[in-house]
């Protein structure tokens, strides 16, 4: 365990270490501040004389301070469930010296609705985006960011987020980042507390104003409902297999349309349409939704073919107008199929 003392300097002094400052605590630690007086005179004789004191010199100390800034503009929106939500955090040394910085991360925290889950911390490659293929998976005492005086590095929060939560909910995430320097001690250090030895190059390292510790805080908040409509489709040739994929007269096009409900919340009133394409012929009983058949006429079951045109009302009656329904999350798939004339 380092040993500490309390700093034995005039009050005036010590408020001068202490005071805010936009950019790390002046002068780098382990400076020599070198100063030598020079007296003269005029002796008994007439003849003047000068003098040099001898020279004064001592190291400056290193100050331990730190700040942690949240840089989203705001709560994240999230889905309920949903996973990897990031939030993003700035670290910056406002010492004086070189430092070292232990980061922990806190999510069961109160006034909030949620605690999000699988939470990661993950150390930024420098281009400021999150990305799990080229940032850091931070390791606690394995990876801590060393940080130069005035020096910052981005950090992300990477979270799952749980099911069944309600638009609005709220779930907040405290990150903490502490010098490693005071770690050999219990709970928080008073500013002023001196860690002889400790800072760069062997001077005394002196807890600054900000504790050497601080958190950023910043939440994940579940959005309102969200959708999104996708259609693809694949060829083939199942009378003549020998033209495999190609779209030549007499092959199947098998369409799928995908309408996706994420979040919380009911749709009502929901109603798919698609047009059968010119020169194309719908396949008579292809139609299905959720991969569960249907019948072509409007009757009692979600969809229908009338025309050229294939109609689904998801959970609903085709008989029934408006009777289409979708209670997020939901995923809703309709496949039909046509052959190229």
């Amino acid at each position: 365990m380092h040993q500490f003392r309390q700093l034995a300097i005039p009050a005036l002094l010590l408020s001068a270490f202490l005071a805010p400052a936009a950019y790390a605590a002046g002068t780098t630690a382990g400076t020599d501040i070198t100063n030598t007086a020079t007296v003269t005179y005029v002796d008994p004789n007439g003849d003047p004389q000068s003098e040099n004191s001898n020279t004064s010199t001592f190291k400056v100390d290193e100050i331990l301070n730190v700040t942690v800034t949240q840089n989203n503009p705001g709560n994240v929106t999230v889905l309920t469930p949903d996973s990897d939500a990031v939030l993003s955090f700035t670290v910056t040394n406002t010492g004086n010296g070189n430092e070292t910085y232990a980061l922990a991360v806190a999510s069961a925290l109160t006034n909030d609705q949620f605690d999000p889950t699988n939470v990661r911390v993950y150390i930024d490659n420098g281009d400021g985006f999150f990305d799990v293929n080229t940032d850091t998976l931070f390791v606690p005492g394995a990876n801590d960011p060393t940080l130069a005086p005035d020096g910052s590095v981005t950090v992300f929060v990477v979270s799952d987020i749980p099911a069944g939560l309600a638009n609005g909910n709220l779930g907040n995430v405290r990150l903490n980042a502490e010098a490693v320097t005071v770690q050999s001690t219990m709970g928080s250090d008073a500013p002023g507390t001196v860690f002889a030895g400790q800072g760069d190059g062997g001077v005394d390292a002196v807890v600054g104003n900000t504790g050497a510790e601080a958190f950023g805080q910043n939440g994940y908040i579940v959005q309102e409902l969200s959708t999104s409509f996708v259609k693809t489709q694949v060829v083939s040739n199942p009378n003549n297999p020998a033209f495999g994929a190609h779209p030549v007269p007499g092959a199947t096009i098998t369409y799928t349309l995908t309408f996706t409900a994420n979040g919380v919340g009911t749709l009502a009133g929901v109603f798919i349409e698609d047009e059968i394409p010119a020169n194309t012929t719908y396949k008579p009983g292809s139609l299905t939704i959720n991969a569960g058949s249907v019948t072509d006429a409007q009757d009692g079951d979600a969809g229908y073919v009338q025309g050229r045109f294939v109609r689904v009302l998801p959970n609903g009656n085709g008989g029934v107008v408006g009777s289409g329904s979708v209670v997020a999350p939901e995923i809703t798939t309709i496949t039909f199929q046509v052959t190229i004339n």
